[in-house]
């Protein structure tokens, strides 16, 4: 399940996900970023990924696939997360080149809000 909390930056979506994400919470993001962002050029992502099920990023698969354009706007994934998704992140930046993701740990929450303002 996928929730919006409150965002540091203007250009961040910031998100916590609980379980695995649905066609449904892709379908928020993918609203969220043809409202704020389809004509402004780059958004980030920042996500906090709590029980972590292997399929937590097919939501957002799904979500890319429906709209590249938007998605090609998509500059830096900070996940946060007590669990490595390294197979996922790395699908993630093989799907989206230019894309920065960077792993932080829970007691890492403000180092990653630090590096998606640099």
């Amino acid at each position: 399940m996928l929730s919006f909390v409150p965002s540091k930056d203007m250009e961040t979506i910031a998100i916590e996900f609980e379980g695995t994400a649905t066609k449904e919470d892709a379908a928020k993001i993918n609203k969220i970023i043809q409202e704020k962002f389809a004509d402004k050029g780059k958004f980030n992502i920042y996500a906090v990924i709590n029980d972590v099920q292997s399929s937590t990023f097919t939501g957002l698969g799904e979500s890319m696939q429906v709209n590249m354009n938007a998605w090609n706007q998509f500059h830096k994934f900070a996940v946060i997360s007590s669990t490595h998704l390294e197979g996922q992140l790395t699908e993630m930046e093989n799907l989206l080149p230019k894309l920065k993701v960077k792993h932080f740990e829970m007691d890492e929450m403000n180092e990653a809000w630090e590096w998606i303002q640099e």
